[in-house]
């Protein structure tokens, strides 16, 4: 690989370097700690095996993700990119007619490009900040598709840069062609090397909630048991009326768990 191409894949959102060896991972196995670009790239090309879609040809591509990959994981996505990112096409637009030059219409509609096929490739969409109107209207593969043509535009005017930048409006056009390779290929990573899960829906989060609830029941009730008994031998060795109210107050959640319990009876 160039060193023309690591230029500009260290920081995928931008079109300047940065060193990527400054953030590490530890090895749990081995207690080792390594380049954090170098673990995402090797994560990225085995689910490229795994997926049978080996590379052929598109090689920078690898790379360029690995990078995009980094900047999501320490930060600086969001953090230098931010005025950039636009929820609807129209925006995403406007914004890139507002910079006014091909360097900035590059950078807006590869930064959104690439916010697109992360959420789309790592996760399972934008999540709950979209607005309910707008998760209505408009389908997954809309913002997919969004984000295929704006990896086309991007390469565009990024071919209308200096000489040394035709390396990256050549990968971004690669992206945009085999856009739905790369989504499957960071699908696998997620879920096979990064150990994400999909989102629940609020019924799998409801059961997950309720079935966590009835295994902690009976520590639970050990628990309010425990407490009420403390409160009552309070009460018989000072029975006065701030040692009685302290006794009901304590006795009110295992009451709730035992409902024919009547702790009043024990007072009498």
């Amino acid at each position: 690989m160039s060193e023309k191409v690591l230029s500009y894949v260290h920081l995928p959102n931008t079109l300047e370097d940065v060193d990527m060896d400054s953030t590490t991972y530890l090895d749990l196995r081995n207690g080792e700690r390594e380049p954090l670009f170098f673990f995402l790239l090797n994560a990225y090309l085995h689910s490229r095996m795994e997926t049978d879609h080996e590379s052929d040809g598109d090689e920078e591509v690898n790379v360029y993700l690995a990078g995009l990959l980094h900047s999501l994981v320490d930060g600086r996505f969001y953090a230098d990119n931010v005025d950039h990112l636009a929820p609807s096409a129209l925006d995403v637009c406007e914004k890139a007619e507002q910079c006014g030059t091909n360097r900035g219409k590059t950078n807006v509609y590869r930064t959104n490009a690439d916010h697109r096929l992360m959420a789309f490739g790592l996760f399972s969409g934008f999540g709950g900040h979209v607005s309910l109107y707008r998760k209505t209207m408009t389908s997954d593969d809309t913002y997919i598709e969004e984000a295929r043509q704006f990896y086309s535009w991007a390469s565009i005017f990024c071919a209308r840069l200096p000489p040394r930048y035709r390396g990256l409006a050549t990968t971004l056009e690669k992206i945009s062609e085999g856009f739905d390779t790369y989504q499957e290929v960071l699908g696998h990573m997620a879920t096979n090397h990064m150990d994400l899960m999909q989102r629940l829906s609020p019924g799998q989060t409801w059961h997950l909630e309720k079935d966590a609830h009835a295994a902690a029941l009976p520590q639970i009730e050990v628990h309010a048991l425990d407490c009420m008994l403390d409160a009552y031998n309070r009460w018989r060795l000072e029975p006065n009326e701030a040692s009685r109210k302290q006794f009901l107050e304590a006795s009110t959640p295992y009451c709730e768990l035992k409902p024919g319990f009547n702790a009043g009876s024990l007072m009498n």
